[in-house]
């Protein structure tokens, strides 16, 4: 269930099951039970609140991963189900996010929008993405002769890891070691999404003072952690007749699911990289941060700039279409230059010929104006390919 209430947790036949040694829930972590990484919001274990399918709700350790996973299936939990809210752009409309609404603005966007020739508008959504690292989540934590902890860990984060863990544990952070000897691409959800599972060994492991190995399945940790954010975006923008964008509006929404996680970061990267190389004149980017009961969205490779970028590179090709120019000369057209050099958040572009002198270069070593002429003869003369129905498309 991706929302509702837990109303019962009976772990009474889990306990008693052959080659058990521990058991543990929300009310056995000695010390923090909210584990986010930079804002509150992510409980180690369910406490009463269910936010998404596949949230964890208690933890087993005994003598092998496969008895572990046996006793699991003992326990008997009985759920309130609630609705669940999984469109971010509904959650949008009724102001349900994780963190609160950014907005970045330069000059008259309005007026822009008013006084404009033509205005061109769109929207693109921009799915999500499993990190499927070469490695799963997989953690050893031993027991030292203090109070602390040893954690080995694949892990993009260890000083996080070692502050949560002391956290969680209610001990010293110089109790906590934590090592990481490589890691099997973690892509960005090994940054804040390997905690979790250390914190949950070290509890064990100072509790029955015996190492303790947690290591993931690939389906488990497929439901339990979060991906890249899905976007869904949208502009309204004033062009001239060439073409030439002079104002308007960016509406960026970033699915962030249940908790903030990295996800004001993540959606502000976004609205920073909403012009990519393209002048927007005078605009406003808004970027959301919309709360759904699916797991935390984290960091992952781009850390949103390509969510953001994929949205005005959408607008560029929508231009050439509505004016019928090229979609090379469209993007020259609106490239950062002399007089149009300050970006959307007030930043001025310094180096902002090298972006012409590149484009150039490749245009002219690509032959793109050869190659696009060719394609534009062979379409113009290509007979059309009838198929029988039932056969491959290919």
């Amino acid at each position: 269930m991706a929302h509702g209430t837990l109303t019962q947790l009976d772990l009474s036949k889990v306990k008693a099951a052959p080659g058990v040694v521990d058991v543990i829930t929300f009310h056995e972590v000695p010390g923090h039970t909210d584990i986010g990484p930079v804002f509150p919001g992510d409980p180690i274990f369910v406490d009463q609140e269910i936010s998404y399918a596949g949230q964890c709700l208690f933890a087993v350790a005994a003598t092998s991963l496969q008895v572990a996973r046996r006793a699991v299936k003992l326990a008997n939990v009985s759920i309130n189900e609630q609705p669940a809210s999984l469109d971010p752009v509904a959650a949008a409309e009724r102001e349900e996010f994780v963190r609160p609404t950014h907005v970045q603005t330069r000059g008259d966007w309005q007026q822009a929008l008013d006084q404009a020739e033509q205005i061109i508008e769109g929207e693109l959504f921009v799915g999500g993405q499993e990190h499927f690292y070469l490695e799963g989540q997989a953690c050893v934590v031993h027991p030292t002769e203090d109070e602390g902890v040893i954690v080995h860990t694949s892990n993009q984060h260890p000083s996080e890891t070692q502050k949560l863990v002391a956290e969680v544990l209610d001990i010293p952070f110089h109790a906590v070691t934590v090592e990481v000897r490589r890691m099997g691409g973690g892509f960005g959800g090994k940054e804040t999404q390997a905690s979790p599972w250390a914190c949950i060994a070290a509890i064990i492991a100072r509790r029955t003072g015996k190492t303790v190995r947690l290591r993931l399945p690939r389906s488990e940790d497929m439901r339990a952690t979060g991906k890249r954010h899905p976007f869904h975006n949208r502009y309204r923008l004033a062009i001239d007749a060439e073409g030439v964008i002079q104002g308007g509006e960016i509406t960026v929404i970033g699915d962030c699911g249940y908790s903030p996680d990295l996800s004001d970061a993540i959606v502000d990267r976004a609205m920073f990289h909403a012009d990519n190389a393209y002048s927007l004149g005078d605009a406003q980017v808004v970027g959301h941060r919309a709360k759904t009961h699916t797991a935390s969205n984290t960091a992952f490779r781009g850390f949103g700039g390509p969510q953001g970028m994929m949205i005005i590179e959408a607008a560029m090709d929508d231009i050439a279409r509505k004016i019928g120019e090229d979609p090379l000369t469209i993007r020259k057209r609106n490239f950062y230059r002399d007089g149009r050099e300050v970006t959307h958040y007030g930043q001025q572009v310094d180096q902002r010929q090298l972006l012409h002198t590149l484009v150039e270069t490749l245009e002219s070593d690509s032959e793109y104006w050869a190659r696009r002429n060719a394609v534009s003869a062979f379409n113009a003369t290509s007979p059309v390919i009838k198929k029988r129905p039932g056969t491959y498309p290919g």
